[in-house]
């Protein structure tokens, strides 16, 4: 504040300087649009399908090129295409995906017996290890930090698929752990808000 009085001309009134100061501080204010829609759509059909055990992968997630595919041009795009558009989807979030999709079928047996479970951040932890040797503990959770990993890099890709500043990080994985937990199948164990364990 000293070194803007120096610098404000004589004549002006010597609450000035505070005015000023304080408009300068309401600029730096700035309102940053999270695309909450977006990013819960993406979360829900990213979930669902790897938790989906079998069956074709939903059309949204394929990256077909116009023209191709033997569609006719004039009869205009096929809903697909349509989906496609307002999809949050690139090659890295679809390898990511399908990383996380196939590690789910090794920890399927995981969820059913209690071993791990699903944290209130969306991501997996070693809950129980009674009746696992040493090497059977180790396997399982080499799994499950690859895949907290997976789930890391995933959010981060979304936000760079959707232009979301790198603070806002959280609030993609605060989605994403509401699908986690929400879709969880019924036998599983999952940590509420306040860090309580339940089996669906």
């Amino acid at each position: 504040m000293g070194s803007l009085r120096k610098l404000w001309p004589p004549n002006l009134p010597p609450l000035a300087p505070l005015t000023v100061a304080a408009f300068l501080a309401a600029c730096v204010t700035v309102n940053i649009y999270f695309p909450a829609a977006k990013v819960e759509e993406a979360a829900k059909q990213i979930v669902e399908e790897v938790y989906q055990e079998k069956g074709e992968r939903p059309q949204t997630f394929r990256d077909p090129s116009p023209g191709t595919g033997g569609w006719p041009a004039w009869l205009g795009p096929r809903e697909a295409h349509a989906q496609e558009a307002a999809t949050v989807s690139n090659a890295a979030i679809r390898a990511l995906k399908d990383q996380i999709a196939q590690r789910h079928g090794q920890l399927a047996p995981h969820y059913a017996q209690g071993q791990i479970g699903i944290d209130r951040e969306g991501y997996l932890q070693v809950r129980d290890t009674a009746g696992l040797g040493l090497s059977e503990v180790a396997s399982l959770k080499r799994l499950v930090e690859a895949d907290n990993t997976a789930r890391r890099q995933l959010y981060a890709e979304v936000a760079r698929a959707l232009n979301i500043e790198p603070q806002q990080v959280g609030q993609i994985q605060e989605i994403f752990a509401r699908e986690w937990r929400d879709k969880a199948q019924a036998g599983w164990w999952v940590q509420d808000d306040a860090g309580v364990w339940n089996q669906r």
